[in-house]
């Protein structure tokens, strides 16, 4: 995203560097923390020169990673729809591909959330914070 965004234009902090992953100097890349979780997924290419099904494998409030044996034929930056459902929760996004591990899946960042799309996406991490917390105590 290009320009200047505030807080309360870009309420899931899309437009800026990403946090937790390093890169070649050690400094974090990744938004957010990421969550392990379990469920399914549909990802259409633009204009259906694609179709793919996968796992999702992790989650953070902006983007995803999906594990597929598919072959990923797409450049990075090329924008995607998935459909996923994970802990009773179905979204609907659109997305970017930002990562191809071949043979494992593909790392996706989250464009342009629907109105509602914010609430359920964090109603969902929430939970998966829970779940984190609650498996940590327990150790």
């Amino acid at each position: 995203m290009k320009g200047s965004m505030d807080e309360h234009s870009d309420p899931l902090n899309l437009g800026s560097k990403d946090c937790g992953q390093t890169n070649a100097i050690g400094a974090e890349r990744r938004r957010h923390e990421r969550f392990a979780v379990e469920g399914d997924a549909e990802v259409l290419v633009a204009k259906g020169s694609q179709v793919f099904r996968g796992r999702v494998q992790d989650i953070s409030l902006s983007g995803c990673f999906i594990s597929t044996r598919a072959r990923i034929r797409m450049s990075i930056g090329a924008p995607v729809e998935m459909v996923f459902r994970a802990n009773g929760v179905m979204l609907r996004l659109s997305a970017n591909l930002r990562m191809v591990r071949f043979g494992h899946g593909a790392g996706f960042v989250f464009q342009e959330l629907s109105p509602h799309m914010p609430q359920e996406l964090e109603r969902l991490i929430e939970e998966l914070k829970g779940a984190s917390r609650s498996s940590r105590s327990l150790e």
